[in-house]
């Protein structure tokens, strides 16, 4: 899977997330959010530095 793609992916999942923590207000569902945010920025610092 190339970076882009790989964006575009952990983008969809933290769109899903969002909506999941809006309906479930626990640290379980913070954390996970947490967590796929900064994954997603690392995807995007890595597409910058192309």
């Amino acid at each position: 899977m190339k970076i882009k793609e790989k964006h575009k992916d952990l983008k969809k999942k933290v769109n899903i997330a969002e909506i999941e923590r809006n309906l479930r207000r626990g640290q379980k569902s913070w954390s996970y959010l947490r967590t796929l945010k900064k994954l997603k920025l690392k995807m995007k610092d890595l597409l910058s530095k192309k």
